[in-house]
């Protein structure tokens, strides 16, 4: 039988004290699950989204909470990009932290196809549809073809650009000095005049022509390129 010493206990003791210790620890991995929980109840961000949690401090050492893990935000807001989101105990020895997540965004939307000059119209051989991380965009990038179609690009844009309604600009179909065709419909007739453009118009818009026949200036709305339409 082997004699246990004085040395052999205080070995003993000094092996399984650190297990203790860590037993009454908060594992960084239950307030890592607590901040996921508490996103995926909370977030209400269009598309798809990855949340990637900044590691905590490899030093920070809790005290274990007897109850479930509460985590918050001050401002009740989850954003796309780096957030905040604080973690607390309510029982025992209380503690309150702050956690920092990053959240991703995808979406579909709506890129170029093909470069693309400035002041040139895009059409629908320019565009294509793309899974694009959104994150840091401005909220005024197109989602669907039609928003783009047939603008005006206000500068040059490279192949795979997401496109922004702050680079387009309603299309001019008709130029200043552009021969067009006036037409006025009533319910009993309709008679097509020829006039000049005295402005610049994109469609819908109202512009000045003057009539080739009889000289006079009117107000017409723009239809299409080379027509306007007057009601009256």
């Amino acid at each position: 039988m082997i004699k246990k010493t004085p040395l052999f206990w205080a070995l003993l003791f000094i092996f399984f004290a650190p297990a203790h210790a860590e037993q009454g620890s908060q594992s960084h991995e239950s307030i890592g699950e607590a901040v996921n929980d508490y996103i995926a109840q909370n977030i209400n961000l269009p598309g798809e989204y990855e949340v990637s949690l900044v590691p905590l401090d490899s030093r920070l050492n809790l005290p274990q909470c007897l109850d479930p893990l509460e985590a918050y935000t001050t401002n009740n807001l989850i954003k796309a990009g780096r957030t905040t989101i604080g973690v607390r105990c309510n029982t025992g020895k209380k503690w309150s932290i702050f956690t920092s997540a990053i959240i991703k965004t995808y979406q579909l939307v709506v890129v170029l196809s093909h470069p693309i000059q400035r002041g040139e119209i895009i059409t629908r051989q320019h565009l294509a549809i793309e899974k694009r991380e959104v994150s840091n965009l401005r909220e005024d990038f197109a989602t669907q073809l039609e928003q783009v179609e047939n603008k005006q690009v206000t500068r040059q844009l490279n192949s795979g650009t997401i496109l922004s309604l702050r680079n387009l600009a309603e299309a001019k179909l008709i130029k200043r000095g552009d021969k067009v065709v006036i037409s006025s419909t009533k319910p009993n007739f309709s008679i097509k005049m020829s006039g000049v453009a005295m402005m610049d118009g994109t469609k819908g818009q109202l512009i000045r022509i003057k009539n080739q026949n009889s000289g006079r200036l009117i107000n017409a709305t723009v239809i299409e390129p080379g027509l306007v339409s007057v009601n009256d």
